[in-house]
C-alpha cells in the first residue's frame, strides 16, 4: 500500500494499526462510506458533484444535497439499524452538535459491512427535542425482513460494539476464529480493495492522514523501544492521554504541529483534540514525557501531508519541561516548543 510506505511501515502493521485502533478504523469506515457510494452513482451512471470538505453534505445529485452515513455501531442490532448525526467538526456544543433541517436534503444510510443502503429524505428524520430546527443526533431505521443482518455482518458488529480496553482481545479472538491477517480483515470490513482503501488517504481528507501519521508514530515508538530492549506497553484505552507504559513512566506520543514549526524550532500540540477553553487542555499531571516522533520528512511542495521519507527518530521531553497555560495553572499551553537542540535525538536515557 502507498500510504503505508510513505508512512515507513510494511502493509500488514499498517493494517494492524488500522484495525487495532478502534478510533482510527472508525474513521476509516467512515470514508469507506462516501466510496462507496461514489462507486454505486459511477456504476450506475449517475451524475453528481462531489462537495468541498466540511460542508454538511457528501454530494449533489440531481440538485439535491445527499449526506452518506454508515452505521452507527453502539445503536445498530437486530432490530434497528442506527445512524450517528452528530457533526464531527467544528463545534460540538449545544446545537453545533447537530444538522440543521437546511444542512442536506437526503440521507445515504449504509448498513453493516457496506452490504446494502437506504436513502431518506430529511423530512423523514426526526425533529430535535432541545433545538426545533435540527434533526435528532441518532437516527434509527427498524429493520424489514429484507435487511436482516446475516451472520457475518454480526460477527463484526459483536466485535466492533466491545468496550474499548477488551476490544483488542476480542479483535484477536475474531481474527484467529476467521483464519483472517490485518491486512484481510480491514478489506473485508471496508468490502473495498487494497487499492480503494489506500484512495482514501488524500489531501481531502487530511484529518484522516492526520490521524494516521500520530498512530504511525506510536509503531515507529515501539520499534525504537524494543531495539533498544526496554519493556513497555500500550494503554489500551483510546480515551487515555498515555499512549506507552516504558516501566513506571507514562508517556504521550506526538507528531511536530507543521504550522508552527520553524527552522529554529520544533513545536507540537499539547491539547485535545475536542472541548473548549480549559476543558481542551491537559493537565501537567496527566503524562510524564511527551516522545516527539521527528521522523518524518516533510515537503510541502510534493506532499501537503505525507512525508517524503522517514526515519526512526524520536525526543523524549519531560512533561515538567513543558509551559503551563497562562490563564490556566495546572494545565499546558496549547502549543508547545523549544529550540531544535534541545534535547539529543533517540536518548532513552530518562526512561530507564
Amino acid at each position: 500500500m502507498k500510504i503505508a510506505d510513505k508512512l515507513g511501515l510494511k502493509d500488514e502493521i499498517f493494517a494492524r494499526m488500522v484495525v487495532k485502533t478502534k478510533m482510527l478504523f472508525s474513521n476509516v469506515i467512515g470514508h469507506a462510506a462516501e466510496l462507496h457510494y461514489e462507486k454505486y452513482l459511477k456504476n450506475s451512471k449517475i451524475q453528481f458533484t462531489k462537495a468541498d470538505t466540511d460542508n454538511h453534505f457528501d454530494y449533489i445529485v440531481d440538485n439535491k444535497k445527499e449526506q452518506v452515513k454508515r452505521w452507527e455501531s453502539a445503536g445498530t442490532n437486530d432490530k434497528f439499524l442506527a445512524i450517528n448525526l452528530t457533526q464531527t467538526h467544528g463545534d460540538r456544543s449545544g446545537e453545533g452538535n447537530f444538522y440543521h433541517k437546511k444542512s442536506f436534503d437526503k440521507l445515504v444510510a449504509y448498513d453493516v459491512l457496506f452490504k446494502s443502503f437506504k436513502k431518506f429524505d430529511i423530512s423523514e428524520i426526526e425533529t430535535n427535542k432541545r433545538f426545533k430546527d435540527y434533526i435528532v443526533g441518532k437516527f434509527k431505521i427498524k429493520r424489514e425482513t429484507e435487511n436482516l443482518l446475516d451472520n457475518e455482518q454480526k460477527e463484526f458488529l459483536n466485535l466492533i460494539k466491545v468496550k474499548n480496553k477488551d476490544y483488542p482481545d476480542a479483535l484477536e479472538k475474531y481474527k484467529s476464529k476467521l483464519n483472517l491477517n490485518y491486512l484481510d480483515i480491514l478489506k473485508k470490513v471496508c468490502n473495498l480493495t487494497l487499492e480503494e482503501i489506500d484512495s482514501l488517504f488524500t489531501d481531502e481528507n487530511f484529518r484522516l492522514v492526520t490521524g494516521a501519521k500520530g498512530f504511525a508514530a506510536e509503531e515507529h515508538f515501539n520499534v525504537l523501544l524494543e531495539k533498544n530492549k526496554l519493556n513497555y506497553k500500550q494503554d489500551k484505552d483510546m480515551y487515555s492521554k498515555v499512549d506507552h507504559w516504558v516501566g513506571k513512566h507514562r508517556v504521550q506520543v506526538k507528531i511536530p504541529n507543521l504550522r508552527a514549526v520553524t527552522n529554529e524550532k520544533w513545536a507540537f500540540k499539547t491539547h485535545k483534540s475536542h472541548g473548549s477553553g480549559v476543558k481542551e487542555l491537559y493537565t501537567t499531571d496527566e503524562f510524564d514525557f511527551v516522545a516527539l516522533f521527528i521522523g518524518f520528512n516533510m515537503n510541502e511542495k510534493i506532499d501537503r501531508y505525507l512525508p517524503v521519507s522517514v526515519k526512526n527518530e524520536f525526543l523524549i521531553i519531560p512533561t515538567k519541561d513543558l509551559p503551563e497555560h497562562p490563564k490556566y495553572p495546572g494545565h499546558l499551553k496549547r502549543v508547545s516548543s523549544f529550540n531544535k537542540d534541545y534535547y539529543k535525538v533517540n536518548d532513552l536515557s530518562l526512561l530507564i
